[in-house]
């Protein structure tokens, strides 16, 4: 992943990057031996991102533990929203809502290029939900989708 990175850049960013680099990233990214799985909500009118966002990483924690995954990096927020999580997953854990075995940790963006496949692998999935289905197909089957949506 650290070669796909341009010089100026610190990390991949979705976002940040043209379609034709996103192209050559996912193409990367569909070339290597990794299962990708993307749980997707599309919230309710009103309803907070950051609801959706711990739906999702609790059927995402429930689907890896059930793979078998027993530490699941995530990228960093901060000092705050990071707490946050961590006691997001505690309580998880303590509902038997997510394997014990599930070991959670947080890591800085910039310094963990398996994170940029991720939010690449995010990015082709939000770009199938628009419309832009081209970089989730050539990711093919090697990413499982999860909707959760109310």
């Amino acid at each position: 992943m650290t070669l796909l990175r341009l010089p100026a850049q610190t990390k991949l960013h979705w976002r940040g990057e043209s379609n034709r680099r996103r192209r050559r990233i996912v193409r990367d990214i569909a070339q290597a031996d990794i299962a990708h799985l993307a749980v997707v909500r599309t919230g309710r009118d009103g309803e907070r991102a950051e609801r959706s966002r711990r739906k999702c990483l609790e059927r995402l924690l429930h689907e890896l533990g059930r793979r078998g995954v027993q530490t699941v990096v995530l990228e960093s927020r901060g000092r705050a929203d990071d707490m946050r999580d961590v006691s997001m997953v505690d309580a998880l854990r303590a509902q038997r809502r997510v394997s014990a075995r599930v070991r959670v940790a947080q890591a800085v963006g910039r310094n963990e290029p398996l994170l940029w496949v991720a939010d690449a692998a995010c990015g082709a999935i939000s770009s199938a939900l628009i419309g832009a289905d081209e970089f989730r197909t050539l990711l093919g089957d090697r990413i499982a989708v999860f909707d959760i949506s109310p």
